[in-house]
């Protein structure tokens, strides 16, 4: 239970009585991510108190409505955006964002351990039955705890449609970089990730993820330079920033090309230095990119040997919580292993 920046306890709680539209779960694994240790920090915002955690697998153990007792025994990850749909309201009481399928824009939603929904780290979790996705059998916990990020970076190309022979260019090799690069490689795009630690760009190369500069290798004229090698001098058609700083726009900006896309992963406010200016007379696009379709995730996953598992380099156990999201700023992946 997070009650503030740092302020993090293991408690015992009553367990909640289900409405008929959701499902308890017995946690299994969980994954700790950037959105978790600036929780955590008190980076990012929300209502105390708050169970964090949202990249997680588990099985189903009970359900609120008996029509839904297939789900029970199941193994699942779950869509972390409690919605209108979600809930079940009749269409014609939904929000306007619902009814014109923006649902991940929801006005009435909670976001699952991040925004007044009880997240993952935590023997049990409730979730909206609607948001369950059945993870396959041959796809294990420590692959099916990847669902939500991986989900998050097929969004990028959900947005933005990345073909063949296209240059990608993807700032920042950490965990989520990492897995854009991957899947914008399986799109069959020309990629280039470029990040700074050397530690990181090494777990990028068991991924399969393109070609892996070190920023520390390039400044700016060189790295735009590299890119003008493979663009005949033009830019990237795609520049994906993931930096998690507040420099990354500005870098992207610098790589693309004129009319050309910047995703935008990174959520840490307006950096300096951006060109307007330019943005306007090169006719730029930028896309923000957040939560993505879980269901091609996991088809992903099962049906493709990306090695996602061996990204993980620590796990514990749910009382050293804190020590986990602590040591998940020093490491590539850490997790938390809730059950067996």
């Amino acid at each position: 239970m997070l009650h503030g920046p740092r302020a993090i306890a293991l408690e015992r709680r009553p367990r909640p009585a289900l409405a008929p539209w959701q499902a308890r779960i017995r946690v299994g694994l969980v994954g700790v991510c950037g959105t978790d240790r600036a929780l955590y920090s008190g980076a990012l915002p929300t209502a105390y108190p708050l169970v964090p955690g949202h990249e997680f697998v588990g099985v189903v153990i009970e359900v609120g409505d008996p029509r839904d007792r297939e789900w029970i025994g199941r193994r699942v990850c779950a869509d972390i955006n409690n919605t209108c749909r979600s809930r079940r309201v009749p269409v014609a009481r939904r929000c306007r964002a619902c009814r014109v399928e923006l649902e991940h824009h929801c006005q009435r939603r909670d976001v699952t351990g991040i925004h007044e929904a009880a997240g993952a780290f935590a023997e049990e979790l409730v979730a909206p039955t609607a948001n369950l996705f059945a993870v396959p059998d041959a796809v294990s916990d420590s692959r099916a705890m990847f669902c939500e990020p991986l989900a998050a970076a097929l969004q990028a190309f959900e947005q933005v449609p990345v073909g063949r022979g296209e240059l990608v260019v993807v700032l920042g090799t950490g965990r989520l970089g990492a897995l854009i690069a991957a899947v914008a490689r399986r799109r069959g795009a020309d990629v280039l990730a470029v990040g700074r630690s050397a530690h990181k760009l090494a777990r990028c190369r068991a991924l399969d993820a393109g070609e892996l500069r070190s920023v520390d290798e390039l400044d700016p004229a060189a790295l735009r330079a590299l890119v003008d090698a493979r663009s005949e001098g033009l830019g990237a058609d795609v520049v994906v920033e993931a930096t998690g700083t507040a420099e990354g726009l500005s870098s992207a900006q610098a790589l693309v090309r004129p009319r050309g896309t910047i995703v935008l992963k990174t959520t840490c406010g307006l950096p300096s230095g951006f060109d307007l200016t330019r943005a306007v007379v090169d006719e730029v696009t930028l896309v923000g990119s957040r939560c993505g379709p879980f269901a091609r995730a996991l088809e992903l996953l099962e049906r493709d040997p990306l090695p996602v598992e061996t990204l993980i380099e620590e796990t514990y156990p749910l009382p050293e919580t804190a020590r986990a999201i602590e040591r998940a700023g020093e490491v590539f992946k850490v997790a938390v292993q809730v059950s067996t």
